[in-house]
């Protein structure tokens, strides 16, 4: 006898117990938090609009909250965001939706809830094209820029003291100095996020193609959407949104879109996380 297929049950029009929606339908508005300089992530343009990889995935997640609530004519919010008050404009309900570059941690979970991951980065090195190295060991006894205090540095010093590979850390202050401190060939590498360090590479080297990102990714840094915790409804809403863009393979368009231009293919590791987090409904 063949399996009985079983309909999913019709989700109820409107904000139901849910704290966030019930807020945007209050406020006829849903607020999205934004980075302002994160290309191609999270970014204002030159014509002053809120762009960006992060931001289109979010948009999924808005026209669901529009379908649910029927109201076609919810306008569109936007707070600019920064790593010092992401979290607390999140958890304080000041933003519903934030969309930029947060790493999805255990412990930032004990103060927000998390999207699906959509982005996988981790600690990788920028150098030279022209260097011959592979993997972070090649730079056996080199010199090697960190940002101070930072888990990029945390991790290529554990790894130097594990491996016993003699590498000197120089300390930058930020990705640009970072960087610059390679290209003059003051360091022989420069540890950081392996997606901006990629990014820099893609657009910013002079000349064109003058560095390059090296080795595997020595951390593991997914980044996710967050929004308030303890709201079951709204948290559902926003997994499925990402779970439809999985399975359409509609994320792998908008990764195409904002990476492609750079020359940045995606990652099989990004690859695997979409097809695992595509949940059937």
């Amino acid at each position: 006898m063949g399996a009985i297929a079983l309909a999913a049950p019709a989700r109820a029009a409107g904000p139901g117990d849910s704290p966030i929606l019930k807020r945007i339908a209050a406020r006829n508005a849903i607020t999205i938090g934004h980075r302002e300089a994160s290309a191609p992530y999270s970014f204002i343009d030159r014509d002053q609009k809120v762009e960006g990889y992060s931001i289109d995935l979010c948009m999924k997640v808005v026209e669901a909250v529009k379908a649910r609530l029927e109201m076609p004519s919810l306008e569109l919010k936007y707070v600019p965001i920064n790593t010092t008050n992401r979290i607390a404009l999140v958890a304080n309900g000041t933003i519903d939706l934030e969309c930029g570059t947060t790493t999805n941690t255990l412990s930032r979970q004990e103060q927000v809830e998390f999207s699906p991951i959509f982005y996988i980065t981790g600690t990788q090195v920028l150098v030279k094209t022209d260097n011959g190295a592979k993997e972070v060991e090649d730079l056996k006894g080199k010199r090697v820029a960190v940002l101070q205090g930072s888990s990029n540095e945390q991790s290529l010093r554990m790894l130097n003291d594990t491996e016993k590979l003699g590498i000197e850390l120089v300390y930058a202050k930020d990705l640009g100095e970072g960087a610059l401190l390679v290209a003059s060939g003051r360091v022989d590498g420069f540890a950081a996020d392996g997606g901006q360090i990629k990014v820099y590479a893609a657009t910013k080297a002079q000349p064109k193609g003058a560095l390059k990102v090296i080795g595997r990714l020595l951390t593991y840094d997914p980044y996710s959407a967050m929004m308030q915790r303890g709201d079951l409804e709204f948290a559902l809403l926003v997994k499925r949104a990402f779970a439809d863009a999985f399975r359409s393979a509609e994320a792998e368009k908008l990764y195409a879109k904002w990476f492609g231009p750079l020359g940045i293919e995606i990652e099989p590791e990004l690859k695997t996380a979409f097809a695992i987090q595509a949940l059937p409904q």
